[in-house]
């Protein structure tokens, strides 16, 4: 999974964190969130005291920006809010966009870094504080996949039922799954091919499509979202992840960062394994070989073994005997 979303600031945040900071003010507090479409962070509001800010902070995450012109009227403190209750593709999604709203701002511009998870933190926002604090000698990159595997962690310690091959690894699944292990197996019993969708409103990997097909020429893929299809050929099982063009930003991540966790889940909770896992973008990228006939990848399969075995098996000869000795 990239470490960046693609999200950018609007300008007019932009434009707004760069006016002097007015010297009435004892403190200025900026609020700024993702767009609902997921296309750009922009500009929330302003708040005259952490107070008033802490009453208003609930489950949606926020970037909070914090200047006291008495002590430091050049930078903010910046703080990435996220409760642990937000969902968990805000949390991600968050987290990734973090350093790219940085950089926009400009480093100069922005001094402590603090990951606050509970509104009652903003106390020590200007003080030294104990909240979180991002190391500086990180990369970007860094950053950004330490905050997530933070959020991860988190997560875990929480009441949400989670799915985990790895502790704070990659290969973790951060959804439920509405069908369970034994259920898949069922399924595929009944149609050799299923489409799984991730729902991000209600955080589940859900069984979207159910069908069954004599040629892999028929195998439909979904077109207007990302997705994952296992087809069942024979005794042989291929999982495809599909990403089409055009998908969105936000899209891209979840599945991303799913699949491993999701194909690690059926492999240790349906015993499923796969021939081949197959990437593509749009459905017709999908090449018909890789999910050729069963009953050729059996039988490519069988003659492997046999030449196998007559190799361990194969007779040794006798070393010939030299001619005679001449009388």
């Amino acid at each position: 999974m990239s470490s960046q979303s693609g999200i950018s600031a609007q300008q007019e945040l932009v434009d707004f964190l760069h006016k002097p900071c007015p010297a009435s003010q004892e403190v200025q507090i900026v609020t700024a969130a993702i767009s609902d479409d997921s296309t750009a962070v922009q500009l929330q509001g302003e708040y005259r005291s952490l107070q008033e800010l802490q009453s208003d902070l609930n489950t949606e995450p926020r970037y909070v920006f914090v200047r006291d012109p008495r002590t430091n009227p050049e930078q903010y403190v910046f703080v990435s809010y996220v409760s642990d209750s937000s969902p968990v593709r805000l949390k991600m999604l968050y987290a990734s966009t973090k350093n790219t709203l940085i950089r926009q701002i400009g480093g100069n511009s922005i001094g402590k870094q603090l990951l606050i998870t509970d509104a009652s933190d903003l106390e020590d926002v200007l003080n030294n504080g104990e909240a979180q604090h991002t190391p500086a000698v990180l990369t970007e990159s860094e950053k950004a996949n330490l905050e997530i595997s933070e959020q991860q962690r988190r997560m875990k310690l929480s009441s949400r039922k989670l799915v985990s091959q790895t502790d704070g690894a990659p290969t973790s699944l951060m959804f439920n799954i509405q069908a369970d292990g034994s259920n898949i197996v069922q399924l595929l019993q009944q149609s050799n091919v299923l489409t799984f969708k991730i729902d991000l409103d209600t955080e589940q990997i859900q069984v979207v499509g159910k069908d069954n097909i004599n040629d892999p020429k028929n195998l439909q893929i979904v077109t207007e979202h990302p997705s994952y299809t296992i087809y069942r050929n024979g005794s042989l099982n291929y999982f495809i992840y599909s990403c089409p063009s055009g998908s969105k930003v936000k899209e891209r991540m979840v599945y991303a960062s799913n699949r491993l966790g999701f194909i690690n889940h059926l492999k240790d909770q349906a015993q499923l394994n796969f021939a081949r896992v197959i990437e593509i973008g749009d459905p017709e990228d999908l090449e018909l070989t890789l999910i050729a006939n069963s009953s050729q990848e059996e039988k490519k399969q069988e003659e492997e073994q046999e030449a196998a075995v007559a190799s361990t098996s194969s007779r040794k000869f006798n070393k010939p005997r030299g001619p005679g000795r001449r009388r």
